[in-house]
């Protein structure tokens, strides 16, 4: 070869290792930035309650997996919005990161007027890492024991079946009124002040059922003081394995799950976003955090990617919000 032409190959070799080498650099320094800080684990809800269970089970071992120390800091209100806020306006680094739900990053939004964040475009979206699907609950009095037979009760008579919920606005008179129609039937729904209220008329006989997370249901189903005719998962519950879905029963698009998951400040750079994204998976797949979220009703679930995470909230976001524009709900 021309020693010229060898000297000019040369030349090229060392600019391009130059820079992968300066790339490896950054991307290790970016990498790195989160390892040895405190990061900020924003929890829109009390202490002591479900989701502050949640956050609290798996914070130490993201905390590890990072070489961090995960805080987290309870900021109730507003069915997580307080938090959520709180949390749009914190630091895109890595160091600041919050557990919300489907009340706070899609219900909030579309059934409050001038929402103080807009979830598409105000949050980095990192993972799930649980899921929480509702029972369809019924007094044992009610002639049906089966969503199908419920559905041809409510034919029968519209407006006259009853069934409670925690309150205007919850995801559980949501899936009444998803119910109502993917179904073509008029379930009367009885908002209450909370799941315990509901739960004393509905067990009293006063209303015909109600809609509630799996877990609160267990025991009285496993009594015979409540009957459980359908979960609204994907899949059966493995705290109710012999209850079918509403898919199984011929609601085919029939899904309602309330979600859990992690997020951040919008814009939290690709190097950050990977490392917490792996962290949370990590941590979920460990067997002590995943039998904590099971004992607490929370069937454990991550997603593979912080994008395919993203995805999954823009249907949410559309499916619930389509829904509220027909039915006029507003949060009270």
């Amino acid at each position: 070869m021309d020693s010229r032409l060898l000297n000019r190959v040369k030349t090229v070799w060392k600019a391009l290792a130059a820079v992968v080498i300066a790339m490896a650099v950054t991307h290790g320094a970016h990498a790195q930035t989160i390892t040895g800080k405190t990061i900020r684990f924003i929890v829109g809800f009390p202490p002591g309650g479900a989701v502050d269970l949640i956050a609290r089970a798996v914070a130490p071992g993201i905390g590890d997996a990072l070489g961090s120390s995960v805080v987290v800091d309870n900021r109730a209100g507003a069915s997580g919005a307080i938090g959520a806020e709180l949390l749009v306006k914190s630091p895109a680094d890595g160091t600041a990161i919050g557990l919300v739900s489907i009340s706070s990053m899609v219900l909030n939004v579309h059934m409050v007027p001038n929402p103080p964040y807009h979830t598409l475009r105000d949050f980095t979206p990192i993972s799930t890492v649980g899921l929480v699907p509702f029972a369809i609950t019924i007094h044992p009095a009610v002639p049906a024991r089966s969503l199908k037979e419920l559905i041809a009760l409510a034919r029968s008579s519209p407006g006259k079946l009853t069934v409670g919920s925690p309150g205007v606005g919850s995801l559980q008179n949501l899936t009444v009124e998803l119910l109502n129609n993917a179904a073509k039937v008029k379930i009367l729904h009885v908002p209450y002040k909370g799941t315990g209220p509901a739960m004393t008329d509905v067990l009293g006989g006063h209303i015909d059922g109600m809609v509630t997370a799996v877990p609160g249901v267990i025991s009285a189903a496993k009594s015979g003081k409540l009957r459980v005719i359908a979960v609204t998962g994907d899949q059966r519950s493995s705290a109710l394995p012999e209850v079918p879905t509403a898919q199984e029963q011929g609601l085919t698009n029939f899904r309602v799950v309330n979600w859990y998951a992690i997020v951040g400040p919008a814009n939290i750079p690709a190097p950050q976003l990977g490392a917490l994204h792996g962290a949370i998976q990590r941590t979920v797949a460990s067997p002590g955090v995943r039998d904590k979220l099971v004992a607490s009703g929370v069937d454990p679930k991550t997603d593979a990617t912080p994008a395919a995470f993203a995805a999954f909230v823009r249907d949410e976001f559309a499916l619930w919000g389509k829904l509220v524009k027909q039915s006029g709900i507003r949060m009270e």
